[in-house]
Formats: C-alpha cells, sequence, structure tokens
C-alpha cells in the first residue's frame, strides 16, 4: 500500500508507533483505492484483532497524540460503536499523560471510591471506578488533577459517547461538572401530573428541576 505507506511518514517521528497502532490504523485505512472518509470499523472487530482491551485508549491516542484525523460513533449497521479515518489530515498532536496509581488512589479516595455522576460506590478496576478526564484533551482539557474525576465504568463510557460530535460548552455539561449542574436523568409522569408541573413553573418562575428538587427535600 504505496499511498499507507507515504501516510505513516507523515505522522509525528519522535512518536513511537506500537504494533497495536499501527495494526489498528492500517484497517481503518482499508486500502489505498478506497476513499475518504475510509469506511466504519466496529469497535467489536478493533477489539478482536487487537486482542487488547485498551485498544479504543490506543485509538484515541492515535488521534491525541499521533494527529490522525479520527473519528468515531454509534453505528446502526453495524450494531454499535465504530471508528473510522476521515482524511489524511495530520494535526497538531495533543500530550495525553495518565494519573500514576498514587494519583488515582488519591482522587478515588477524595471521591470515597464513589462515581461522581451516579453516585455507585465502586473498587477500581477495568470493570470499575475509572480516572476520566472532565473536559477531553480534544475539547481543550488539561492533565492538572482539578481536571480530573472518578467515574464508573458504564458513567465513563456513557460520557465518551455524550463527548462524540459535540460541540456544547463543556463547562455546561453535567457529565463534565455533575457536581455543579446536577446529574441529567428521565422522570415518567402522568399527563396530568405534567400539566400541574408546568402550571407550577409557569406561575412559581421555576424550573422543574427546583419543583423535583423541593418535592423530594419535603418528602
Amino acid at each position: 500500500m504505496e499511498f499507507f505507506e507515504s501516510y505513516l511518514s507523515t505522522l509525528p517521528s519522535k512518536r513511537r508507533l506500537s504494533e497495536v497502532k499501527l495494526t489498528i490504523l492500517k484497517r481503518l485505512w482499508w486500502s489505498d483505492d478506497v476513499e475518504f472518509p475510509k469506511p466504519w470499523v466496529s469497535s467489536a472487530e478493533l477489539l478482536e484483532l487487537t486482542g487488547q482491551k485498551y485498544f479504543d485508549r490506543r485509538t484515541r491516542e492515535l488521534r491525541d497524540q499521533l494527529g490522525c484525523d479520527l473519528e468515531s460513533s454509534y453505528i446502526a449497521e453495524l450494531s454499535g460503536h465504530a471508528w473510522r479515518l476521515k482524511s489524511k489530515v495530520i494535526s497538531p498532536p495533543i500530550d495525553r499523560e495518565y494519573l500514576t496509581e498514587s494519583q488515582r488512589l488519591k482522587l478515588f479516595s477524595i471521591h470515597d471510591n464513589t462515581c461522581a455522576v451516579c453516585g455507585k460506590r465502586v473498587a477500581a478496576g477495568i470493570r470499575g471506578l475509572q480516572a476520566d478526564h472532565k473536559i477531553p484533551l480534544s475539547r481543550g482539557g488539561g492533565n492538572e488533577l482539578t481536571n480530573w474525576q472518578a467515574l464508573c465504568h458504564n458513567c465513563n463510557v456513557g460520557k465518551r459517547r455524550a463527548c462524540e460530535g459535540c460541540t456544547d460548552n463543556c463547562r455546561t455539561c453535567s457529565w463534565a461538572f455533575p457536581e455543579k449542574l446536577g446529574i441529567t436523568t428521565m422522570l415518567h409522569l402522568s399527563a396530568d401530573m405534567l400539566n400541574k408541573a408546568q402550571q407550577l413553573s409557569d406561575t412559581k418562575g421555576i424550573s422543574f428541576d427546583e419543583i423535583v428538587d423541593y418535592a423530594i427535600r419535603k418528602l
């Protein structure tokens, strides 16, 4: 694949391209004859291809640290999450750093081993409590400790999916700052109760959030 080899030569020379990252990139490239944006490749296939639980971290490093123009999304045709190479443009790399083990333990201790979003208390681990950037590096977030939070695996995956393609201000996002903005959830109300809540909101000049908060505190 002549054009693929040429593409590889444009990647930052000081950044190490591991065998796993090369495998992922080669699969996302498809072939020299396939136009950009390249077709989607399911995360399930990339997991099987690499045999690594953290293949998605390696893929994000290709995007952030090497500047590859990758995007991810839920693709109905593939019945799940997928990745693709949008173009051959190489962006300036973003340094992605990870917390040391002692920093992770300190972060989890501060949060009392509790997920900042759902409030579930869980032990650290691959399917347990994880360290998450509140504001993603790709959206201008930094590696300072104040930009980290403890999330359970499910909420971390949910936040990652919510961030895909999002252009809203991260500082107004409840995924990033649940301690300030509250947790977005769904309530099932009858039509009658919904109308009453709307009337209360209109007459009292308060939001639905404030109505629910008041009702819970009173009960």
